[in-house]
C-alpha cells in the first residue's frame, strides 16, 4: 500500500572499476547475474534515477543501494524518497518528462496510471518466477501483462500496546464499539491515552474508513466495484455508522488536539505506552522499534460490527515497482529492480529492516513482530483485501479531509456520507 513527511534522500557513490559482479537472488544465482564478458565500458558514469515512497528501513535500503553500486562499478544510483505526497511529486516529474528509471507506486488505481510507461515483464520468466503468484497478479494489466513487480505484503488494522491493556485490566480484545468504549474508559482511568489516531494524515483516515466499507462476501475488489457502480450505497453499508462512532471515540479518548497528531507522533505514543491504540499497519515496524525496541505490540482487528467475525484486519501486496520502458539504461534498471526485490540484500531490507513479508518466494524469517502477529489472521482466513489502492483516483486525498471535517464538527455524518457517495459514483 500508499505518505508521511517528505524525505529527499540522495544515495550515491561513484566507484571506479570496469566489471559487473553477480547480484544474488532468492533462488540460486540465475537472477540478476552478469558475467565479466557482459560488462560494458559505457556503464562508467551512468546515473540511475530511482523514486519511491519509502519511509521505513531507510538505513537498510541505503546498504542495498551501496551493495548494488559496488557490484556495478561506475554506476551511481540516485534515490529520491518522497514519503509524503509521493503521488503528487511523481506526477510532477512525469509531467516535466523527468521520468525515473525505476519508481514505486501503490498497486491498483495508482499503478495503472503509469502502465503506459511500464516495461512489460511477461516474457522474463526467470524473474517473474521468483515471485509469489498472488503477489505478481497485483502488477498485471487487464490483458494479464506484468507491468510491475511487487515489493511486500502489508497488513493494517488497529495496533495496540499489550502492556497498556494489562495495566488497565483489559483481558479480552474488544469486538464491537460498546466493548471498545468500555476498554477506553479503563485505559483512561489508568492514566493512559486510549486512542492516538494520526488524524492529521488524510491517508490514515482514508485507510481507516475502508474497514467499515468492506463486505466480506465480496471482499475488497467486489465491494469497490459495487460502490462505484451504485449497487452498494454508503448509507446502506451495514457497518458504516460505526466509522463515525469510532471517530467520536478517537476525539473523546484521544489527545487534546487529535487533528494535530501525525503518523510519527502516533507511532511514538504507542511504542512508549503513552497511548494504547492507533490505526496503522505492520509497515511501521522499524519506526516503532526505533522508538522502543521492547514494545509489546499486536494487531487489534477493527471492531466494525457486532461480533468477532465482523472485525477486520486488511492485507495486501500494496507497493509495486515500475521500470520505465523508455529508460536509456533499461537493462540496468531492470537489474536494479530485481536486485532490491529478490536478492539477499533486498530481502534483508524487507524482512529485517522493514519487518515485512516479501512478495518473493523465500524461506527467510520475517523479523517484524506485527507481521508475524498478522500471520495468524492470514492463515486462519480472517483477513480481507485493501480497497483504498483500487478506489477511484485520489481517494484518500479527497475523502480523508471529509473525515477530518467530521472530527472538528464542520460536517455531519450525513454530509460526509453523501460526499463519499458522490466521489465513488461520479
Amino acid at each position: 500500500m500508499a505518505r508521511k513527511k517528505v524525505i529527499a534522500v540522495i544515495i550515491s557513490s561513484v566507484l571506479m572499476a570496469a566489471i559487473f559482479s553477480g547480484c544474488g537472488s532468492v533462488e540460486g544465482d540465475n537472477a540478476g547475474n552478469k558475467s565479466n564478458s557482459e560488462t560494458k565500458k559505457e556503464d562508467e558514469g551512468i546515473v540511475l534515477s530511482v523514486f519511491d515512497a519509502q519511509a521505513y528501513g531507510l538505513e537498510e535500503y541505503a546498504k542495498v543501494v551501496e551493495a548494488f553500486e559496488k557490484e556495478h562499478p561506475g554506476v551511481t544510483v540516485e534515490v529520491q524518497h518522497a514519503a509524503n505526497d509521493s503521488t503528487t511529486i511523481l506526477q510532477s516529474r512525469i509531467n516535466s518528462n523527468n521520468i525515473p528509471d525505476v519508481f514505486a507506486v501503490e498497486t491498483g488505481t495508482s499503478a495503472k496510471l503509469y502502465y503506459e510507461y511500464a516495461y512489460d515483464w511477461s516474457e522474463d520468466n526467470d524473474v517473474t518466477g521468483l515471485f509469489l503468484e498472488d503477489a505478481l497478479k497485483t502488477g498485471m494489466d487487464q490483458e494479464g501483462n506484468i507491468k510491475s513487480l511487487p515489493w511486500s505484503y502489508a497488513n493494517m488494522g488497529l495496533l495496540y500496546n499489550k502492556e497498556c491493556f494489562e495495566k488497565a485490566g483489559i483481558t479480552e480484545l474488544p469486538v464491537n464499539m460498546d466493548e471498545l468504549e468500555a476498554a477506553c474508559e479503563k485505559l483512561k482511568a489508568s492514566g493512559i491515552t486510549p486512542i492516538s489516531l494520526a488524524a492529521k494524515e488524510s491517508w490514515v483516515l482514508g485507510q481507516l474508513a475502508t474497514h467499515f466499507m468492506i463486505d466480506k462476501d465480496l471482499d475488497a475488489e467486489g465491494t469497490n466495484d459495487a460502490l462505484m457502480s451504485g449497487k452498494l450505497t454508503f448509507a446502506d453499508l451495514p457497518n458504516w455508522d460505526n466509522l463515525f462512532r469510532f471517530l467520536d471515540l478517537a476525539v473523546k479518548y484521544g489527545t487534546n488536539k487529535p487533528l494535530e497528531i501525525d503518523w510519527e507522533q502516533s507511532e511514538n505514543m504507542l511504542a512508549n505506552g503513552d497511548a494504547a491504540i492507533i490505526h496503522m499497519g505492520d509497515w511501521c515496524q522499524s519506526t516503532l522499534d526505533s522508538f522502543n525496541p521492547d514494545a509489546d505490540l499486536a494487531f487489534l482487528p477493527v471492531p466494525v460490527g457486532e461480533t468477532e467475525e465482523d472485525a477486520t484486519v486488511l492485507s495486501c501486496c500494496n507497493w509495486t515497482y515500475i521500470v520505465n520502458k523508455n529508460s536509456e539504461n533499461l537493462e540496468l534498471a531492470k537489474e536494479y529492480t530485481e536486485y532490491i526485490l529478490t536478492s539477499e540484500m533486498g530481502q534483508e531490507w524487507t524482512c529485517d529492516g522493514v519487518g515485512a513479508a516479501p512478495a518473493v518466494k523465500t524461506d527467510r524469517e520475517v523479523k517484524g513482530l506485527l507481521a508475524n502477529d498478522a500471520n495468524k489472521y492470514i492463515t486462519a482466513g480472517k483477513t480481507n483485501g485493501w480497497i483504498h489502492p483500487i478506489a477511484p483516483k485520489s481517494y484518500s486525498e479527497t475523502c480523508g479531509p471529509y473525515l477530518q471535517a467530521y472530527m472538528t464538527g464542520e460536517m455531519s455524518q450525513d454530509e460526509v456520507t453523501e460526499l463519499f457517495q458522490e466521489f465513488f459514483t461520479n
